[in-house]
């Protein structure tokens, strides 16, 4: 693997000295930058930043490739912490059901929604499964992510989901986008079931299997799906046997999912749509992140955006994710920013952060990946514009340029370089 370094960049959002930690309250704010500087990548790890003076030494040194930046943006590779893209089938007839006016549960309760795609899921085989979802995959490499968090949750039963398992490891053996697996049972209660029988069944069956195999599971808490009662009988097992957790909450209804905040160590509740101030509350005591989903709110719910601003000021740890899933078919995480700066209520800088260092502590791979520094992994990205104000306000156009994961280059000059 060559080596490689970045020079003439107009700006290196290096998003540096967040340590082990999140960034919280006006720390969300903060942008660090470099000017005249280059970026050198060897053997995969960030090496060094360094001023423009230092280049031609290191250059020789370490007979590095130069990638010229044009006077564009360099920053880290985008961290997309919730994701549903693994899947078989679509659900494109959704769309007209929502814009006739079907509601979420209204969908779901006539046999769509996810029990539509856990039809399909469960029909088509590991390679068809992989295939359709390697070219979502694709998509978000060329706006920019570097990471996903990849969930099961679309086979309900144990065959189906060690099937999605198994299309997971073979996305991130692939070595083009790292992968984080999430085993997320708790999807929707399977049809004949309730979701405590469906649960008891999960934690008898099902656990045992994937440990080893995903860092995280995952419970949707919500109204129409699990139970606080289910999930923290589900978190309960699931702690013991190793995992770290995950919860879909306040998507639809805020029914107390996010009491279990009191009991368990949660990493991330997603969605909040519907969270108050005791939620908030709870969230910022247990330090667990709160992740927005800004696509999901603009094609689900009619524009009912979050008020992120309200969780920043209180001091919960804030992150940015896609949710790209059948329903909302988009794994865009610069027009998920865009989204988040135009309508809820936080800034450009709060917004990077978000789907940079805090999508990574999220994850539990702050120690590798949402910054640019010596040791990190060399995931990174060139924008097309020469100022990271520029983003938003361009979000139309196409921002990324060259994309290197793991310190080498799986996108440049806008094209698959695979």
């Amino acid at each position: 693997m060559p080596s490689l370094i970045i020079e003439n960049a107009s700006q290196i959002l290096t998003m540096a000295g967040a340590g082990w930690e999140p960034l919280t309250g006006d720390r969300m704010s903060r942008m660090r930058i470099r000017k005249n500087a280059v970026v050198l990548i060897s053997e995969g790890r960030i090496i060094e930043v360094a001023d423009m003076e230092k280049a031609a030494v290191l250059k020789e040194r370490y007979g590095a490739i130069s990638i010229d930046a044009k006077g564009h943006v360099v920053m880290p590779g985008l961290v997309d912490s919730h994701t549903h893209i693994v899947y078989g089938g679509t659900r494109e007839d959704e769309f007209y059901m929502k814009v006739k006016g079907k509601t979420y549960l209204e969908i779901l309760s006539s046999g769509n929604g996810i029990y539509r795609t856990v039809e399909d899921t469960r029909y088509k085989d590991k390679d068809e499964i992989f295939s359709e979802t390697l070219r979502r995959v694709y998509d978000s490499i060329s706006t920019g992510t570097t990471t996903m968090e990849i969930k099961t949750g679309y086979g309900l039963t144990l065959d189906s989901e060690m099937k999605m398992l198994e299309v997971i490891e073979r996305l991130s053996g692939l070595g083009i986008m790292n992968v984080v697996p999430t085993f997320l049972p708790l999807h929707a209660i399977p049809k004949g079931t309730t979701d405590r029988s469906y649960v008891h069944d999960v934690v008898e069956r099902m656990l045992p299997k994937f440990q080893g195999k995903a860092k995280f599971v995952d419970s949707f808490c919500d109204k129409g799906a699990f139970s606080p009662e289910s999930t923290e009988e589900f978190f309960r097992s699931a702690s013991e046997m190793g995992f770290q957790l995950r919860m879909h909450a306040d998507e639809l209804a805020d029914i107390g999912c996010l009491d279990l905040c009191d009991k368990f160590d949660i990493k991330s509740a997603d969605h909040l749509l519907y969270t108050g101030d005791s939620g908030i509350r709870k969230l910022a005591a247990g330090k667990t992140v709160a992740t927005f989903l800004p696509i999901t709110a603009f094609n689900i719910t009619d524009g009912m955006y979050p008020n992120i601003q309200k969780f920043i000021k209180a001091g919960v740890p804030v992150a940015i994710a896609s949710d790209c899933s059948p329903v909302s078919y988009n794994s865009n995480m610069l027009f998920a920013i865009y989204l988040a700066v135009r309508y809820c209520h936080i800034s450009i800088e709060e917004a990077l952060n978000a789907a940079t260092v805090n999508g990574a502590y999220s994850l539990g791979i702050l120690d590798s990946a949402g910054s640019i520094e010596p040791g990190k992994r060399g995931d990174i990205i060139i924008l097309t514009v020469d100022d990271y104000r520029k983003i938003p306000y361009q979000y139309g156009s196409r921002l990324v340029d060259t994309v290197i994961n793991n310190g080498e280059i799986v996108m440049r000059n806008g094209a698959m370089a695979l």
